[in-house]
């Protein structure tokens, strides 16, 4: 496949275009913190105005609000009084007639029944954003499961709510649990697959989070936490910073489900096969054009800058990894800095590894392996042992022939009468 130009339109993540792959909740949030973290934007602002009122969310709306107005004085907008009342009766309601129908069903013992109206209002409470309330009735609708697919959705339910409130350590623990529970849905495993790589990268275990990622299939999907657009980008950034050449190709370049997502976005495609392709200095300035982008991504922006310090330092060591010996200056035009700022970065690199800088001639040179030196001492290591064992026969031959040896007593049988 062969990369289009690099320096192609930067922007891959368009409010609208972002925005329309999400639904209800999962959408609010995103769009929240895009708005919160971008320059402020009266239409921004309407949007996310919208949304709330669309997900029937108070906090999200009032606070929206003010922040229009406070930041917009002369496109400010008045709160919606009625929206507002009409709205918490609504909310209210529909909260007193799931709990009166939760405590006729625990009158009956219907389990099912308790189980299912547990289940709508930890969705409803999700809807609304409440992620505690929520949770608790995601929880209690677990003792009154009583098949396999009700633990695998209350499992799923756990994990989803345990994303959006960052609880790593409740997502990593409930997907262990779905390990012994046999799963044939491609949707549920999907689901599992984009927590873990989520859980994965949070931690900064980079390198798992992007096999992870790189192999979730790309199919039809539904309202998930993360879209095919963010798999593509936690999957390049995290393999561009922890991935060497060889693993990028396979795991990546060569995967026909990672192609799927690559070829619906030749943004990223772009500088994924510049940095393949060791055209550094192109990647480099494409991927700092996407920096501010990224940041407005929900899970992708407290990784962000360590990720793209990783990724320069990871292309620093494939760019002299080949060679014994590398011109800095060369090195300097290729990655767009100074010799002097690279002199400081290649320091850092090359504290534990075979290379040394020669300063003076502004030279970056590879310990070269002594292949004499190494056979000699693998010789001396041979013939050490080789004395050794010999010296332990004589030893034991000498021994021997001194009639030394101490013969095992032999116990004498008891003798039989006949």
């Amino acid at each position: 496949m062969e990369p289009m130009d690099v320096e192609a339109s930067p922007v891959c993540l368009d409010l609208d275009s972002y925005i329309s792959q999400y639904v209800g909740n999962v959408c609010l949030q995103r769009l929240k913190f895009y708005v919160d973290n971008s320059r402020p934007s009266s239409d921004n602002y309407r949007l996310l105005i919208q949304t709330a009122m669309d997900c029937k969310n108070i906090t999200v709306y009032t606070d929206a609000v003010e922040a229009l107005n406070n930041t917009c004085p002369s496109e400010g907008i008045t709160v919606n009084v009625d929206w507002i009342t009409q709205t918490s009766k609504y909310l209210i309601n529909k909260v007193d007639r799931l709990e009166q129908d939760l405590k006729s069903y625990q009158l009956s013992q219907d389990k099912e029944n308790i189980r299912r109206t547990h289940q709508m209002l930890g969705d409803h409470y999700h809807d609304c954003g409440d992620l505690s309330n929520a949770i608790k009735h995601y929880q209690k609708s677990r003792d009154y499961g009583t098949t396999v697919a009700h633990t695998m959705e209350f499992l799923l339910n756990i994990i989803k709510v345990s994303v959006y409130l960052n609880h790593w350590t409740s997502v990593s623990n409930y997907i262990k649990k779905t390990d012994h529970i046999d799963n044939t849905d491609v949707k549920i495993t999907r689901r599992l697959l984009l927590a873990k790589g989520l859980c994965e990268m949070s931690h900064n275990n980079y390198k798992h989070a992007a096999r992870i990622f790189s192999n979730i299939p790309c199919d039809t999907w539904d309202n998930e936490i993360i879209s095919p657009l963010c798999v593509l980008i936690y999957a390049s950034l995290c393999a561009l910073a922890s991935f060497n050449r060889r693993d990028f190709q396979k795991l990546l370049v060569e995967n026909n489900n990672f192609k799927q997502y690559m070829d619906a976005q030749p943004t990223i495609r772009n500088f994924l096969f510049a940095f393949y392709n060791r055209e550094y200095s192109a990647g480099l300035r494409s991927l700092e054009l996407l920096r501010s982008e990224f940041k407005l991504d929900l899970f992708l922006s407290p990784h962000v800058d360590n990720l793209f310090e990783k990724i320069r330092s990871e292309s620093i060591k494939q760019y002299y990894s080949p060679y014994l010996t590398c011109d800095m200056n060369k090195m300097a035009e290729a990655f767009n800095t100074n010799i002097e700022e690279l002199e400081l970065e290649l320091m850092k690199l090359v504290a534990d590894q075979p290379v040394r800088i020669d300063s003076h001639n502004k030279v970056l040179r590879a310990s070269e392996d002594d292949e004499r030196s190494r056979i000699f001492e693998n010789v001396l290591d041979l013939s050490l042992t080789y004395k050794q064992k010999t010296q332990a026969l004589l030893v034991k031959s000498a021994i021997l022939k001194a009639g030394l040896v101490i013969k095992a007593a032999v116990e004498e049988k008891p003798s039989t009468s006949t």
